[in-house]
């Protein structure tokens, strides 16, 4: 008898394996299936702000993007083609250096994107027209590139150029400054810029373009939810506990800690509320003596920070 429920034990587990097997695994398609979505989606805003907003406006943008536009501008061939003849070497080598899914995406991206830009051509696809003020193109180009960016960031992936350098660059030496190294290539194309189209203007664009792009990054970067981290220092970590908890309703990590200056012991807690609550914190640590206080925004928060009521009978 107690073979049978062994083995009718084992039968059960061995389901549940399965089936959780396929579920991910069907997760995992749907995973896939939308980023797929999401690339060709970048790739086709990547075309989009390239043709219809920098190409008129006579300026170049930061990045492998700039110096296609600049070679654009000097010779017959459209931008898409010096595109892919950066990027596919450039991805050659980090197939053997970077991660496969990173590599994959990003090819499927700059392939989509370059030919896009060929194809926006060939079919006399509308462009900005540029008035007396280029501004407009600076900025919007840099809101739709940034917005491209970003999603490829987000799914794991780049839009290739300097993105794959910095990479590569950081899979060898995975302290080196890496945000330096992109600025410092960026802002060299910038300002080569100005020996194709002759005007400081164009330089200027450039840069307004890129702060506009670097801006945009990082509002799609950072989580939808609002969230600010309070750090107290405080010798009565109990009192506020209470309050924090079933006051708040919000939960808290407790370090102990020694003062520098006294030697003496404290505490630290360190909690993670909505943006809204930040008045009703400060008025909860007002109430306390001895008690330093202070906070800064979030990035981005994932999970439950929040204090259930199923926690209390624990």
């Amino acid at each position: 008898m107690e073979n049978n429920n062994s083995v009718k034990n084992d039968i059960d587990k061995n389901t549940v394996d399965v089936n959780y097997y396929i579920k991910q695994k069907n997760n995992n398609i749907r995973k896939e299936v939308l980023f797929v979505i999401l690339t060709i989606f970048a790739s086709v805003l990547s075309a989009f702000g390239l043709h219809y907003f920098v190409y008129p406006a006579n300026f170049a943008p930061a990045g492998i993007d700039g110096v296609a536009t600049m070679l654009q501008e000097k010779t017959p061939l459209n931008a898409g083609y010096y595109s892919l003849i950066f990027n596919l070497p450039l991805l050659v080598v980090a197939w053997f250096i970077l991660k496969k899914r990173y590599v994959i995406y990003t090819i499927l991206f700059s392939v989509l994107s370059s030919i896009l830009i060929v194809v926006l051509e060939v079919v006399d696809f509308p462009q900005y027209t540029v008035q007396s003020d280029k501004l407009i193109s600076a900025v919007f180009s840099g809101i739709i590139l940034g917005l491209r960016t970003g999603i490829m960031l987000k799914i794991g992936a780049s839009t290739g150029g300097v993105d794959v350098i910095a990479g590569i660059v950081q899979k060898k030496r995975a302290y080196g400054n890496i945000e330096r190294i992109i600025s410092i290539i960026c802002y060299v194309i910038i300002g080569a810029s100005y020996f194709v189209y002759g005007d400081l203007n164009s330089v200027l664009l450039a840069i307004v373009q890129m702060f506009v792009f670097e801006k945009s990054v990082a509002v799609l970067m950072k989580d939808t939810r609002n969230a600010v981290e309070f750090k107290i220092v405080t010798r009565n970590p109990e009192e506020i506990k209470n309050d924090i908890i079933y006051n708040l309703k919000h939960g808290a990590t407790l370090i102990d800690a020694t003062g520098m200056y006294t030697n003496e012991g404290t505490a630290i807690i360190i909690s993670v509320v909505n943006i809204r609550q930040i008045p009703e914190f400060l008025n909860i640590v007002k109430k306390h003596p001895d008690t330093f206080v202070y906070y800064s925004d979030v990035t981005g928060v994932k999970g439950n920070f929040r204090w259930n009521k199923e926690d209390e009978a624990k």
